[in-house]
């Protein structure tokens, strides 16, 4: 099925129009709505915002949301689902002369930083949070290290193509590297994601140290999933 125009994107470059199809998670989606209801919150900034699934279902709930993305594919796929303001965002370096009652980043999208980024990540968030304001995120467990030791492989069909899914973590890099391969009809198009792993406790200190008072779930999705809360 291998055509001659192939291509290698960079991530979300194409899976962004199929994001929902391959990697929507309603259980999850269910337990972040559960933990935000659970405090009364009027503004939200969502960063890594992808879809846009997130910020339409708080939109929807009266909400005053405003999402965001890296990535200009995602912002382009988001308009199927959100009707709302959506800014193109570097998730760790952003100065938007506002203050929100809630930072929101889900689907492990911080695991798609640097290290070197997370003291950043952090500090533009509790710069941006209004007093007594939370930052709400989730990110792989540890023991996804152990779950894709020996690479995962799932292959299908998506609409109208073909597509191969790989995933595989690295012990020496602590990270999860997944590789999509889409068969369209004008070739083989092929996108590497990268996620790091990070030690909760590494991270909890990072977050004391930018000022968060922090709440810690360790199986909030069992195996696969821990939220962290910070508070102003």
């Amino acid at each position: 099925m291998e055509g001659s125009n192939n291509r290698n994107l960079k991530a979300y470059d194409y899976l962004a129009y199929y994001y929902d199809l391959l990697l929507g998670d309603e259980e999850a989606f269910n337990l972040w709505l559960k933990e935000i209801e659970s405090e009364k919150f009027n503004t939200v900034l969502e960063l890594a915002s992808g879809s846009g699934v997130m910020a339409q279902i708080l939109k929807e709930k009266g909400y005053d949301v405003l999402a965001s993305d890296i990535s200009e594919s995602m912002k382009d796929a988001s308009q199927a689902n959100y009707n709302g303001e959506y800014l193109l965002l570097n998730m760790s370096n952003y100065k938007l002369y506002k203050k929100f009652d809630l930072v929101l980043c889900i689907c492990d999208s911080l695991n798609y930083l640097e290290e070197d980024e997370l003291d950043s990540f952090f500090k533009c968030a509790y710069e941006h949070l209004n007093s007594n304001g939370r930052l709400i995120f989730d990110m792989h467990s540890l023991k996804r290290m152990e779950e894709f030791k020996n690479e995962y492989i799932e292959e299908g069909d998506l609409e109208d193509i073909q597509y191969q899914w790989t995933i595989m973590s690295d012990e020496y890099s602590n990270t999860i590297n997944e590789h999509f391969t889409f068969y369209t009809p004008n070739g083989m198009i092929q996108e590497q994601h990268t996620q790091h792993v990070f030690d909760p406790k590494m991270i909890i200190d990072k977050m004391e140290k930018a000022g968060f008072s922090v709440k810690y779930i360790e199986d909030f999705v069992t195996d696969e999933k821990v939220l962290l809360v910070g508070r102003k």
